[in-house]
């Protein structure tokens, strides 16, 4: 969570959508404040910030905020999630290696998930209702160039989006899925593919659209 106050913004890091490149990008701008010493606040979503820190940093601001956050292709973060997960050394709780990105997926969707396959859900962290987010404003996260220009308005200068711990991409893309697995997928993750379809329509989504 990073507090703009000269804009009233508030930036919600939501795992695995380029979060650590658009910390580096706002950090500057951000102001200090008691959220900062609560780890729990690094990848805050809604729920907690509305509970925890909303009176808080509106108080310190003077007024009510503006939040954004970014989210991602379901499938495509899942991807991110398990190649990320294989940097961490065999027999580690959350390494997926000796796995492939099939069986990472079926780890996902049991009831109780595995440390590794513990990766959070999009919805949950937006607020989204099956029609509107509790987030003011989203973004693609293959159209941060929208965030860019919402950014450069809110503050009056364009900013530099620096690439900060990418995981690579292999050539041939997102795995593709057994048939069965994928339809399993969209229906344990219908909420998280919901939303998605609905910012990526346009790249971006205003909570009051």
């Amino acid at each position: 969570m990073l507090v703009i106050e000269a804009s009233r913004l508030v930036f919600l890091a939501n795992p695995k959508t380029a979060t650590q490149s658009v910390r580096a990008m706002l950090r500057k701008h951000a102001m200090a404040g008691p959220w900062q010493e609560d780890g729990a606040t690094r990848h805050a979503g809604i729920g907690p910030f509305n509970r925890k820190w909303r009176a808080v940093v509106e108080d310190r601001v003077g007024g009510r905020v503006e939040v954004f956050a970014v989210v991602r292709d379901p499938l495509a973060r899942l991807d991110s999630w398990y190649r990320y997960r294989q940097k961490n050394p065999a027999g580690d709780s959350k390494s997926t290696q000796g796995l492939d990105f099939a069986a990472f997926v079926a780890a996902v969707l049991r009831d109780d998930p595995p440390d590794y396959a513990r990766v959070g859900a999009q919805d949950r962290f937006t607020g989204w209702t099956g029609a509107r987010a509790g987030i003011d404003v989203l973004f693609d996260y293959a159209r941060l160039d929208l965030m860019r220009d919402f950014l450069a308005d809110r503050l009056g200068q364009r900013l530099f989006l620096p690439v900060k711990n990418v995981s690579s991409v292999p050539a041939s893309g997102v795995p593709v899925l057994p048939d069965e697995l994928m339809a399993d997928l969209r229906e344990k993750l219908a909420g998280d593919f919901a939303l998605h379809r609905a910012v990526a329509e346009t790249g971006v989504l205003f909570a009051d659209d």
